[in-house]
């Protein structure tokens, strides 16, 4: 075999190689945004409880801006992640991206108590175009602060629809039982109290 022979199955070889890296890190990105949005809705809800200051998060695991991931996660399309986080400790971020078309989004940075070290992100209100997700996020530091400007018949469900809310929304969609009970926790003690009785830890 001729020393061209040679050379020529070494870059042969190299391209398959490069190729094979190129498909991989490819389905490695591809595969999270298939699983997004064959298995998963786009954005759950994000339940906010102005007695207690707490803020409970219920998202798939793949809407995020992760790119690192383990692998095995591949295997569980439907893995969520459920967070319990103070209202303090939450900063509404609203990201411009320009172009001739509105497209802002509005990100919840969760801090590090007593810092501004973001740990954690939440996309809120993802689907809503322009600058909707803005006067949501308005919307929702009014209700925290029990502005009169947040009127609790604003939305879809009326306050006398929670029943159907939960069934249409919370139901089925992985909320641990105690959390469900701490959406209607009317002070930190009553949530300590439930946090207790289900042995979750402080």
């Amino acid at each position: 075999m001729t020393p061209a022979v040679n050379n020529d199955e070494k870059i042969m070889d190299i391209v398959l190689l490069l190729m094979n890296i190129t498909c991989f890190f490819a389905l490695y990105l591809l595969i999270p945004e298939l699983y997004h949005n064959l298995f998963t809705r786009r954005g759950s809800p994000i339940i906010f409880n102005r007695k207690t200051g707490k803020v409970y998060i219920n998202e798939s695991y793949f809407f995020n801006f992760k790119v690192l991931r383990n692998p095995l996660t591949f295997l569980h399309p439907n893995k969520k992640r459920i967070k319990e986080y103070d209202w303090a400790h939450l900063q509404g971020v609203v990201v411009h991206n320009f172009s001739r078309y509105s497209l802002n989004t509005t990100i919840l940075m969760v801090c590090k108590p007593n810092t501004h070290k973001t740990i954690d992100h939440i996309l809120l209100d993802p689907l809503r175009g322009g600058i909707g997700s803005y006067f949501v996020w308005g919307w929702v530091n009014n209700f925290m602060c029990a502005n009169k400007l947040a009127g609790l018949n604003d939305g879809k469900y009326k306050w006398e629809q929670e029943t159907q809310f939960k069934d249409n929304i919370i139901k089925g969609q992985g909320w641990p039982e105690w959390m469900v009970e701490a959406f209607n926790a009317t002070s930190q003690a009553e949530l300590a109290e439930i946090k207790q009785r289900h042995h979750v830890k402080q």
